[in-house]
């Protein structure tokens, strides 16, 4: 969580992407804010209203998806409240450990990591009903996407623009970084040759 959180705070989205218009809205510069209760609510006397308030003002729900946050009732219920503001479709996972719909396999229940509330649909009533739901799920583990990969998933699930669209950018971001580095090292070793080349000739006529 430290990890994503610092992540999407620093990232700086392409700036080919920034103004487009997606379904989710205009593409801005950056992610921030990114609001984590353990970093933002040590000193709220009112935790459970304080955690209400950061949700309403969200765009976005990420979830930390492992067993320990599967039987985690509270993750349960942020992601309950969420989807009871009609956010259901802007809520994402980042799984980290476990599996996803263990629950369904005979014995493998302990591994779950997907939350009863991220594996099915909230009824009229606003409680979690029956229909099964497909959660829209980033994998960090090097067996999955791996971090960087799952780190892009999830920005382009923000940004609501395609993963490859913002695969590509990076990797255009990169080499136009990458070729400034490499002319900027040419420069220093013509310069620095120059300089050699000096100091041998004066080196020769003093001679």
């Amino acid at each position: 969580a430290d990890w994503l959180h610092k992540a999407l705070e620093t990232y700086r989205v392409p700036s080919r992407l920034v103004g487009r218009v997606t379904s989710v809205g205009t593409i801005p510069k950056s992610l921030a804010p990114i609001f984590r209760d353990r970093d933002e609510l040590p000193s709220a006397h009112d935790l459970s209203r304080e955690v209400g308030e950061a949700l309403a003002q969200s765009a976005n729900l990420i979830v930390i998806c492992s067993p320990h946050s599967a039987a985690s009732r509270w993750v349960n219920q942020e992601i309950v409240e969420f989807k009871r503001m009609g956010r259901a479709e802007r809520v994402f996972c980042l799984i980290v450990d476990g599996e996803p719909d263990a629950t369904d396999v005979s014995g493998r229940a302990a591994e779950e990591c997907f939350a009863p509330a991220l594996r099915y649909q909230l009824g009229a009533d606003g409680k979690l009903g029956n229909l099964r739901t497909e959660p829209i799920a980033a994998d960090a583990r090097a067996a999955g996407d791996g971090k960087a990969n799952a780190k892009l998933k999830l920005i382009s699930g923000l940004l609501g623009i395609g993963f490859n669209d913002l695969r590509q950018r990076e990797l255009q971001r990169r080499n136009r970084r990458m070729a400034a580095v490499t002319a900027v090292a040419l420069a220093i070793m013509a310069v620095t040759t120059a300089l050699a080349i000096n100091a041998v000739i004066a080196r020769n006529g003093a001679e």
